[in-house]
């Protein structure tokens, strides 16, 4: 049954590709209603895509070598895997046949036995009989008949289950078959679970696909299964997740609500206006608010394994002779990242920070400074600013590093460079990447959110040409499916509680 799961799961990723055009005004099949109120965690796919949806997912396919033949190509491909895996069944023969128009899986349960894995994939099929017939043909070694609350299941040597019933095929665990079975014979459904329905409130109905994480249960679950969980990361789990998948003609975009201590510690915090004043011909930039503040987070995290928050502001200060809050965080405005260069011997970037103190932040780079001429080494050698344009700092030089590394504070930046010209530009980019053309079309694309990450694909494949890597076999095999694709870029909207961020992957 193993292979018949791997199988399905490739066709839920893959499925506007896999099946192409759906039923106008075809109603959803609904999985939500078969699993269990409180999962732990939820995720649906759309199958067969229509409207506006189906018109981008072709309008993207068309862009790749073979077009909208990609679908065609993608159901060969299944197929052939499962005649290498001499798999029993046949994708065309004994998938296709009764493949429904949805795909879904909750995880209800997670404990330590295997007994209490509580988990399964729910397909919609059109004909229960031919999906009943794939589920039979694709049981490996002994198969076991049982019955639970009038439902026929089975299970093979691989220990999974499987069952069909109310328009779906159910895979996975005997208990997450058993936990779909209850919830069609009367238990309460994840459609109708209040905290389930307030995290959709935000999501868009017209999507591909949804990913749902109950976050608070799941935390429940870590805990009890007894996995080591530091307190300092309960503020991750005090409220559910929800990501949307969707498709418009030039990409495809995830989007979601995200709690605002996990948008503080992580790539989905609020974006800052720094990323505009990067270097234009940069192909990776970050720009967000609030370093102490991302900083600050993670300290207080860790505090929980590493003694209290006490306890590494005590070592600290021995360590460097600087007060944690006062002298470094309190210092910290927004901060950017960027990467820039289509050859190695031309590529360099920064890591800016604004500082709303510079007696503090000056306290901090003298003590790097100390401490980096402390544990000097080899050909390594720590010496006076070299940077251009001068300011206060040092540089580090090495026969081992290609470029020299700046260290050094000018005009309320904090920099960290690597590269005479990124330690210049780090500062006043003469060419800005707002007024960058490939950034402002990226930014449009990516709608209503403030830029926060960047990630403009041709110069990195110009990278990878300058490299031996372009002449590896599969780096040529792969890449005529990459070059359509144009940028990934991320940003948020609003802030706190309502902080939303997007993620997009732009096709030319």
């Amino acid at each position: 049954m193993r292979k018949l799961i791997l199988t399905l799961a490739v066709i839920s990723i893959a499925a506007p590709v896999a099946m192409g055009c759906g039923k106008e005004d075809e109603a959803a099949s609904g999985a939500a209603e078969l699993a269990p109120a409180g999962s732990v965690m939820y995720g649906e796919a759309t199958l067969k895509p229509d409207g506006d949806q189906k018109d981008a997912i072709d309008a993207i396919l068309a862009k790749f070598p073979g077009g909208g033949q990609a679908g065609d190509k993608l159901k060969d491909l299944i197929e052939k895997g499962l005649r290498e895996s001499d798999a029993p069944i046949s994708f065309k023969d004994d998938i296709e046949p009764w493949l429904g128009d949805e795909a879904a899986f909750f995880v209800s349960s997670i404990g330590k036995s295997e007994d209490a894995r509580s988990a399964a994939g729910l397909i919609a099929t059109e004909d229960e009989d031919k999906a009943r017939a794939a589920l039979e043909k694709s049981a490996e070694g002994k198969v076991t008949r049982k019955s639970y609350r009038d439902v026929e299941y089975l299970t093979d040597e691989t220990e999974e289950a499987g069952a069909v019933f109310d328009g779906f095929l159910v895979i996975g665990s005997e208990a997450g078959v058993k936990a779909a079975i209850d919830t069609s014979k009367g238990g309460e459904p994840l459609s109708d679970d209040d905290q389930y329905g307030n995290a959709l409130d935000d999501a868009t109905d017209d999507r591909l696909g949804l990913f749902y994480m109950n976050s608070p249960e799941l935390l429940r679950a870590v805990r009890e299964s007894g996995t080591p969980f530091p307190d300092s990361f309960k503020r991750f789990f005090d409220e559910p997740v929800v990501a949307t998948l969707d498709a418009d003609e030039d990409g495809v975009v995830f989007e979601g609500t995200v709690p605002e201590d996990l948008g503080r510690a992580s790539f989905f915090g609020r974006a800052s206006e720094i990323v505009t004043e990067l270097p234009g011909e940069s192909w990776l930039a970050l720009g967000q608010s609030d370093f102490g503040q991302l900083l600050d987070f993670y300290v207080d995290a860790f505090a929980g394994v590493a003694g209290g928050r006490d306890a590494i502001e005590q070592q600290f200060k021995a360590a460097t002779g600087l007060d944690l809050r006062q002298d470094v965080i309190d210092w910290m405005g927004d901060f950017g990242i960027f990467v820039r260069g289509t050859s190695l011997p031309e590529l360099d970037g920064a890591l800016v920070i604004e500082t709303e103190d510079e007696a503090a932040s000056g306290r901090v780079i003298a003590t790097l400074e100390r401490v980096a001429k402390s544990e000097e080494q080899g050909d390594v050698q720590i010496g006076r600013l070299a940077a251009p344009g001068g300011g206060d700092g040092f540089t580090a030089r090495g026969a081992a590093i290609p470029k020299p590394i700046h260290v050094f504070q000018r005009d309320g930046r904090v920099v960290f460079a690597y590269g005479d010209a990124a330690a210049s530009d780090a500062v006043g980019a003469d060419d800005r990447l707002g007024d960058s053309p490939d950034y402002r079309a990226a930014t449009e694309s990516l709608g209503d959110y403030d830029v926060s990450f960047y990630l403009l694909m041709q110069p990195i494949f110009d990278l990878v040409e300058s490299t031996n890597a372009a002449s590896d076999a599969d780096w040529q095999h792969a890449k005529p499916y990459l070059e359509p694709l144009s940028a990934l870029v991320g940003g948020t909207s609003g802030d706190g509680d309502s902080l939303r961020s997007a993620v997009k992957l732009i096709v030319k």
